[in-house]
């Protein structure tokens, strides 16, 4: 429920801003349309990475009665971590920063860092119980947003590459009617 919040602002977000819709470069150059998908790309990658953070936390809380508070405290950082790295990556990308780009990817260092640590944790004590379905999700969600992570930063590099090669730069220029574009 909370996540197709997050989705409907940010679509309303991308909607309402202007220039920015698909339709706009759709007569462009084939390489103003290959940056087009690379930034759509991208972007709908550092939501995703965030909706599969907030998923694995969720698990992760739920299904664990015996939680230590260091943990709780872990997992609660990282919901506002995982927030907050967002905000900067969604920003970097349709603003086409290359330093909030830059701030994204060294903020997802932790992140990864914490994923490593819950792989290793819930792989250490595997067989404490029974059920080792809430071991295997756990090391799932882990490995996906992992995995998430290396294609997200993959495509940063290569969007950051074509930064100010003129996307931004014809979707914004004033004055000219869209088949001049």
């Amino acid at each position: 429920m909370g996540l197709g919040v997050v989705h409907i602002v940010c679509s309303t977000l991308l909607i309402c801003t202007p220039n920015m819709m698909a339709f706009r470069v759709g007569g462009a150059l084939e390489s103003l349309q290959d940056q087009y998908f690379l930034l759509n790309r991208c972007f709908s990658l550092v939501t995703f990475d965030l909706q599969a953070q907030l998923s694995l936390c969720i698990l992760l809380t739920t299904s664990d009665p015996s939680m230590t508070t260091q943990n709780s405290i872990i997992l609660g950082v990282g919901v506002f971590w995982a927030f907050l790295t967002a905000v900067v990556g969604a920003v970097g990308v349709l603003r086409e920063s290359k330093l909030l780009v830059g701030i994204f990817m060294v903020q997802n260092l932790p992140q990864a860092a914490f994923f490593v640590y819950l792989i290793y944790t819930v792989v250490v004590k595997w067989h404490k119980d029974t059920s080792f379905t809430l071991e295997a999700s756990a090391v799932t969600g882990a490995t996906v947003s992992l995995v998430i992570k290396v294609v997200l930063i993959w495509s940063l590099v290569s969007l950051v590459k074509s930064f100010g090669q003129g996307l931004r730069e014809r979707m914004s220029a004033p004055g000219q009617a869209p088949a001049d574009r």
